[in-house]
């Protein structure tokens, strides 16, 4: 049975230990979004000197054909979702989820929109692919960088 002393204990030290981690987050995401906004302010300053990225792209159709997209130049501030609509000429399908702010690519010159198979992107970093964790919309186009989007059977085909 636990005393009354030991029940007062625990719960004093919960409600401290909930108070610190609700400061550590509050703090968190005080910082975070200093940085946004440093980026944002960045990102302007960049695109006021009219500075460009220099990105590659690659179109993997999973049926053996690729399409080399090399020294392409964006803006700062462009993320993959804007850099595929202007690299495709905008022959994209898409769906839009407004909940997550994303679009979901189904098609890309005309070719898509089929059972399982699927466009996905790629990120080569350092000497290696890496599916992307996040959406086209939240990848951020950066100088000298490398994606590459590829269709196949669940995606499980590397570029």
């Amino acid at each position: 049975m636990v005393t009354r002393g030991a029940f007062y204990g625990i719960t004093v030290i919960l409600v401290a230990l909930l108070l610190l981690s609700s400061f550590t987050a509050v703090y968190y995401y005080s910082q975070y979004g200093q940085a946004e906004s440093q980026n944002r302010s960045y990102v302007q300053q960049l695109q006021r000197l009219g500075v460009k990225y220099n990105s590659d792209i690659l179109f993997d159709f999973g049926n053996g054909t690729r399409a080399w997209h090399n020294d392409t130049l964006f803006q700062p501030g462009t993320n993959m979702y804007v850099a595929t609509q202007i690299m495709t000429g905008g022959r994209i399908n898409d769906t839009y989820y407004p909940k997550y702010s994303e679009h979901f690519i189904t098609a890309m010159y005309n070719v898509g929109d089929t059972g399982n198979d699927y466009w996905g992107l790629w990120i080569f970093n350092a000497s290696v692919w890496q599916m992307s964790s996040a959406g086209a919309d939240e990848v951020q186009v950066t100088n000298n960088s490398v994606f590459a989007w590829s269709y196949g059977l669940n995606n499980g085909t590397q570029p």
